[in-house]
């Protein structure tokens, strides 16, 4: 059971991408912003506004892996955290569901058993 995981979808300029964090999604954050999991509350809480954008960006990253889907249809890290900081309630939804994931209290998918 992985209770560190999250799902949801990202709105960007009209479209939706699936977001999926999970231990992967930190993983890949970890690796490419070379930041280690012990740090990673730091950089939340000192960073907020490159956090979360990347935290968010890195789950639609695993996303694609995890489904096999082409990166190369995400949108570009800066045009997807320009939307993303300009919608204050958006931006608000989306760090509590970080938070949540983070401290393993996400809900499960509709139809994802294996997060229960």
């Amino acid at each position: 059971m992985n209770t560190l995981s999250g799902k949801f979808s990202i709105e960007v300029a009209g479209k939706e991408y699936p977001c999926h964090l999970s231990m992967n999604a930190f993983r890949l954050l970890c690796e490419k912003e070379n930041i280690s999991f012990v740090e990673m509350e730091k950089y939340l809480n000192d960073k907020p506004l490159t956090a979360v954008p990347k935290v968010l960006y890195y789950g639609m990253l695993n996303h694609c892996y995890f489904g096999g889907t082409d990166i190369k249809k995400l949108p570009k890290f800066d045009f997807f955290s320009a939307h993303i900081l300009d919608d204050a309630a958006n931006l608000e939804k989306y760090v509590t569901l970080v938070g949540k994931a983070f401290a393993g209290e996400a809900e499960p998918a509709e139809g994802d058993e294996g997060n229960k």
